[in-house]
């Protein structure tokens, strides 16, 4: 009898409440982040909603930025894995942790006719 006198959606919050944080806009939508890795290099990205961003680079390499189409991930809660091809065909794939403020980037780029490869690892703050 106890089941009768249930809602008949008792059983189906935790199903809602998984779909909403699956739908829920990711950490890193609508904010801009400067990132900071240890070979020196530093970035601004610029997110617009969650599948676009702009990049700029800050120190470490030549001046250059752009926008880009964002895919992206969440593997756990707070840890995004995103990926973006840059107009020159560099590849970028970028691991944030919200939890922990730390990002780590795999960059591969082409130069002299060599398909070359960057692992990096940093930090990063949401800029104000």
């Amino acid at each position: 009898m106890a089941q009768a006198d249930a809602p008949a959606d008792a059983g189906r919050a935790p199903v809602r409440a998984a779909a909403e944080a699956r739908t829920a806009a990711p950490d890193f939508a609508d904010e801009t982040l400067r990132i900071s890795y240890d070979n020196g290099y530093k970035f601004e990205l610029r997110f617009e909603g969650a599948d676009t961003a702009h990049w700029k680079v800050l120190a470490g390499q030549d001046p250059a930025e752009g926008t880009v189409k964002v895919e992206h991930h969440e593997k756990s809660p707070g840890v995004y894995r995103l990926k973006w091809t840059e107009a020159d065909g560099t590849t970028v794939e970028q691991v944030q942790n919200w939890n922990k403020k730390t990002v780590t980037a795999v960059i591969e780029f082409e130069q002299d006719g060599a398909k070359q490869r960057l692992d990096l690892e940093g930090t990063f703050r949401v800029a104000c």
